[in-house]
């Protein structure tokens, strides 16, 4: 089986939202309600069909954003809308003013991210577990895609450093030496695709090392015996303890870079594995390259101010989830049907009644019944033209079997002598 097979067959269980459509959502009806216009909204839709497409937010709006509503006067899908924008500019709440009113959108923010937290991270952790990455799709891609010594690898773990200051630790407390800079760590389990699947939670960096995160992770619990993750130096003195309260897994299931020895220098062989190691595990790099070019407020050039750490993590979560759609749209090539970019339309609203007039997909047959049923058509198409033209003949035989010569004698009106005129002239249906 090859891995886009396994992938095809991975969104046909996992991607039911596909077909699903656009849920029904009953708006709060309040008599001195008036609806408002979100300001710059087509900026808004412009900027997430640009970054992320219209099928990761698409999966946002009819899955997530759906579960609950969230106050104010305004479109529900506007309100899903300026989440997702507020998470993609990387923007204060001050900064969300030219949308609506900063009260506005706090209260959104803080019902999303704080009061209905539990709901929103256990559907966004189980979404990330399940709908890209399954032990099937990691073997044959570490099969197809990996280097020669490291075709037994299905996963990569690395900790993800985010520039941030936080109201209830010092600048000191949360120093990361990777950024220089106080900040928050996070540990990510990546597939070979490329997929984030599991996501540790938050924590400042100094006191938070890899190695603790990593055992705090659980990861023996995630793992499959036949998964095999690969580390930096940084993990390999805490495998032996992860190893040892699991009954699965052993060290065969972590691949690590050789360390050298006390007073000895490493061997060619053993640096050239080192180097290709390393260039090996430069995919994370790339995953969190890519997570900073999405989603601005992950990319590091300014602090993230943090009043919760969870609302941080879910934060990235998030991030992740959508970043993991719009890689695996891409990779699979999958068709973005009209339905998927709905939410573009000007004014456009989820149904309030189930009879609503809202585009929706159609369950429309496979290529080969797609062919079928045109050659078919065709047959019909030819059979009702040549009975037209027989029709054609058959009528105009009947016509001129009815063409007949009638005389009509006209009496003389002023002279008797006058001959009788003839004049010739078809019957029609009505004359008989």
């Amino acid at each position: 089986m090859t891995l886009l097979a396994c992938l095809h067959a991975l969104i046909e269980d996992e991607w039911h939202f596909l077909g699903e459509g656009w849920p029904v959502v009953e708006t709060a009806k309040n008599h001195r309600t008036v609806l408002k216009e979100v300001g710059l909204i087509s900026r808004i839709k412009d900027t997430l069909l640009k970054r992320l497409g219209p099928i990761p937010v698409y999966f946002f709006l009819v899955t997530i954003w759906p579960k609950f509503k969230y106050p104010g006067p305004y479109r529900e899908v506007e309100k899903g809308l300026l989440l997702l924008y507020h998470l993609v500019k990387g923007l204060s709440m001050d900064e969300m003013a030219p949308f609506v009113p900063r009260s506005s959108y706090h209260a959104i923010h803080s019902m999303f991210y704080k009061k209905e937290y539990t709901t929103h991270n256990k559907y966004i952790t189980a979404c990330l577990s399940t709908m890209f990455s399954t032990i099937t799709t990691r073997l044959v891609a570490a099969k197809e895609k990996n280097p020669p010594l490291f075709k037994h690898v299905t996963l990569h773990v690395d900790g993800h450093d985010t520039r941030a200051t936080y109201d209830g630790e010092s600048k000191v407390e949360m120093y990361s030496y990777k950024l220089k800079k106080p900040g928050l760590r996070t540990q990510v389990a990546m597939d070979c695709n490329g997929m984030a699947i599991w996501v540790s939670n938050s924590a400042s960096c100094k006191s938070n090392v890899d190695g603790t995160m990593l055992l705090a992770m659980r990861l023996e619990k995630k793992m499959h015996a036949m998964d095999c993750v690969a580390v930096d130096g940084g993990y390999t003195q805490f495998l032996k303890k992860l190893t040892d309260e699991s009954e699965d897994l052993g060290m065969q299931n972590f691949a690590y870079p050789v360390r050298r020895k006390k007073h000895q220098k490493l061997s060619a062989a053993e640096s050239s594995y080192n180097v290709t190691f390393g260039s090996f595990r430069s995919q994370m790099e790339a995953l969190f390259g890519d997570l900073g070019s999405t989603f601005q407020r992950h990319n590091n050039r300014t602090p993230v101010l943090v009043d919760k750490k969870q609302t941080y993590n879910l934060q990235l979560k998030l991030a992740l989830l959508l970043l993991n759609i719009k890689r695996i749209v891409a990779l699979l090539e999958l068709p973005a049907e009209p339905i998927y970019a709905s939410w573009v339309q000007e004014g456009f609203e989820y149904p309030c009644e189930e009879g609503d007039i809202v585009e929706q997909p159609l369950d429309l047959p496979p290529l080969d019944n797609i062919v079928k049923n045109g050659k078919s058509m065709g047959q019909l198409q030819q059979k009702f033209l040549a009975m037209q033209v027989a029709d054609e003949d058959v009528i105009m035989d009947v016509l001129e079997r009815r063409s007949t010569t009638i005389v009509i004698e006209i009496p003389p009106m002023k002279r008797r002598n006058e001959k009788t005129k003839t004049v010739s002239m078809h019957e029609t249906d009505e004359d008989i």
